[in-house]
């Protein structure tokens, strides 16, 4: 199974609540060009897990549209300050045989620490993901040390990182 650990796009700095802040012109941008990559990368069947919040569910969107997936579904414990082994919990009950690959789109710092207990088995808050950020895992199962980082894309960035330059890159900031 393929597992895409998604940030949300740039979004408003301002709004009533924070949940309620919708993407810059940037953000939709941002947002639209990780979808872009991502269509170059999904080739099997998909599943996207989004959080509930207004940018989340954006940035999940528009990746929904452009790889024409249908199976899109919010779970609650997506938040920023989310439990990292709640969220894998979610997660997991949605990675079923007849999902090849699952986009998870989310926050900080919750998707660092995502990263950090599948990766690894640590529960950290993990190497920060920058907005609209995507990395690339490989996992038989869905479960804590398994996952292996196989590749990624950071909008802007020119040219997209390469599988296996990630790391690097993830290193040096």
């Amino acid at each position: 199974m393929r597992i895409y650990l998604v940030r949300h796009a740039e979004a408003q700095p301002e709004a009533s609540q924070d949940s309620a802040r919708e993407l810059t012109a940037l953000g939709w941008e941002q947002a639209q060009q990780s979808a872009d990559w991502l269509c170059q990368q999904v080739s099997g069947s998909t599943r996207i897990l989004m959080s509930p919040y207004c940018r989340a569910r954006q940035t999940a969107n528009v990746i929904s549209q452009s790889l024409g997936c249908e199976r899109i579904e919010m779970l609650d414990d997506l938040i920023p300050d989310g439990d990292p082994l709640r969220a894998e919990q979610s997660i997991s009950l949605h990675a079923r045989d007849d999902v090849e690959e699952l986009i998870v789109v989310s926050h900080m710092p919750l998707i660092a620490s995502l990263q950090s207990w599948l990766e690894e088995s640590i529960l950290t808050t993990g190497k920060a993901f920058t907005l609209a950020e995507v990395r690339a895992f490989e996992a038989s199962v869905l479960a804590p040390g398994l996952a292996t980082l196989v590749g990624g894309y950071i909008p802007g960035e020119d040219p997209p990182c390469p599988r296996g330059d990630l790391r690097s890159l993830i290193t040096r900031r």
